[in-house]
């Protein structure tokens, strides 16, 4: 579907850009291989940063200080990790601004050692989440919340990415672990059982954003907006082309299963957001309670907000439409 869609689309770069000599660079990094990380691999495997003018090179960097720390040496200009990263960055002084959202719901569920059999047999005992600070110790602090147990029940331990924690919870180093696809379904195919799965709470959370530097964004913003209007058509190419992104998932993930690529990919897609706005109410709910900070000082929709009015995403969407129905 890819090879039909693409060729369609190409008519939006000559109507909403100028032609381009050689190709800006731009390095983007990106936290891990969740799920949620498939839309910037599929716009790079796709071709379309270089179809707007840009060169890029993606750069997987974990931890939210290490990708702070590329960024301010401009060794990275565009970053994709959870929403806590930029807003921690920015409490402590760095000018960080969210550029866009793909995904903005809590996507992880919380995964148990075979001795665990309901919430209450948690109480005492350690959880795993990647690090402090991020996304898996607000779930962690969310589902105890759901399992009616008191944080200071449990003890978080610091262990890594998921290809860490899964066996740490299959030998019974740590009771559980909270894991968002495709992690999530490697650990129920190892016969780990799922407590319970967080995103059925509908719970916001700047899970899979896009960010830059302030001073990147003013001096850049040509630049940058190319970024947004390759990111968005990479976006409605994940929607649109399962296969396409299945072969983009197991290339970058070392997925070998079939099923648990497929099953990831209609997990995230169906609640991807095509038209990447950032939501205040997801920025609210990962500011720590005592900030006393407005969230739009977070994020900046403005070239979005320029896109959609320029009739971009309109065309896109009807072209992607016309495709798929041939």
């Amino acid at each position: 579907m890819f090879r039909a869609i693409l060729p369609v689309l190409s008519l939006l770069v000559i109507l909403f850009l100028p032609r381009f000599g050689h190709g800006q660079a731009i390095r983007i990094s990106y936290a891990g291989t969740s799920g949620y990380n498939v839309p910037i691999w599929v716009t790079h495997e796709a071709g379309l940063f270089k179809k707007y003018g840009l060169n890029s090179e993606l750069i997987m960097i974990s931890g939210a200080a290490q990708s702070m720390q590329a960024m301010l040496a401009n060794e990275t200009q565009v970053a994709n990790t959870s929403g806590s990263a930029p807003i921690n960055a920015k409490l402590k002084g760095a000018d960080a601004v969210i550029i866009a959202s793909s995904y903005d719901l809590i996507p992880y569920g919380v995964v148990v050692h075979k001795d665990i059999r309901t919430p209450a047999d948690l109480k005492g005992q350690r959880i795993a989440i990647s690090r402090f600070g991020g996304i898996t110790e607000l779930t962690v602090k969310l589902a105890v919340e759901k399992f009616g147990l008191n944080e200071k029940d449990v003890t978080m331990i610091q262990a890594g990415a998921d290809v860490q924690r899964i066996p740490a919870v299959v030998t019974g180093a740590v009771a559980a672990s909270v894991l968002a696809p495709p992690g999530l379904f490697a650990a129920s195919a190892q016969g780990l059982r799922v407590l319970a799965d967080l995103s059925d709470l509908g719970a916001k959370y700047p899970t899979s954003v896009f960010f830059v530097m302030r001073s990147y964004l003013t001096q850049q913003r040509a630049v940058v907006k190319r970024f947004l209007l390759a990111l968005i058509e990479g976006l409605h190419v994940y929607v649109n082309d399962k296969d396409f992104s299945m072969r983009v998932m197991k290339k970058y993930t070392k997925l070998g299963d079939p099923e648990i690529i497929s099953k990831t990919q209609d997990y995230y897609s169906k609640k991807t957001l095509v038209v990447p706005f950032t939501d205040a109410a997801a920025i609210k709910i990962a500011l720590p309670a005592d900030a006393g900070r407005n969230p739009e000082e977070f994020y900046d929709n403005s070239l979005i907000q320029e896109i959609v009015k320029d009739g971009f995403i309109e065309q896109l969407t009807k072209k992607t439409s016309a495709s798929k129905e041939r």
